[in-house]
């Protein structure tokens, strides 16, 4: 009987022990379960962290993206309209230059013609000038020949 007192102590002892290790085992279990929870729930929140600032950062590069776009539009817009106004600026340079071209033309064939009505003018004069010195010299020459004899 002792025997069997020894043998159901050790029993009752073994029995718990035994149920003391799947307590603990248990208690392990949802501890680990709790760790695993969190850790989930760590990623998780992560990964959601991580998905706002993609989304963010896409954000700002579209937006980027689109004030570059801008940028170059006004560059090109500028440029193009200064094309056009230096090529404006140019045409009406030529047409100025075509008409002061006219201008100096006309002035020139006016110099010309008045030059020539100068010219004809003094040749006008000089041959009656000189008509006027032959008709004096003859009317002298004549008095000459009438006081000599």
């Amino acid at each position: 009987m002792v025997k069997r007192l020894d043998q159901e102590d050790e029993l009752y002892r073994v029995n718990t022990e035994n149920r003391h290790l799947k307590d603990t085992v248990s208690a392990m279990r949802e501890q680990i379960e709790t760790i695993r929870y969190e850790q989930e729930k760590n990623v998780q929140s992560a990964v959601a962290e991580a998905n706002a600032e993609i989304l963010q950062l896409r954000a700002a590069v579209v937006s980027l993206r689109e004030e570059l776009e801008n940028m170059r539009y006004e560059k090109d817009r500028s440029v193009q309209e200064a094309i056009a106004s230096g090529h404006g600026e140019i045409l009406q340079l030529k047409s100025t230059i075509q008409e002061l071209r006219n201008e100096i033309e006309r002035r020139i064939a006016s110099f010309e013609d008045r030059l020539a009505d100068e010219r004809l003018a003094h040749r006008n004069e000089l041959i009656e000038l000189q008509k006027t010195i032959h008709m004096l010299r003859d009317g002298l020459t004549e008095k000459q020949e009438i006081n000599a004899d």
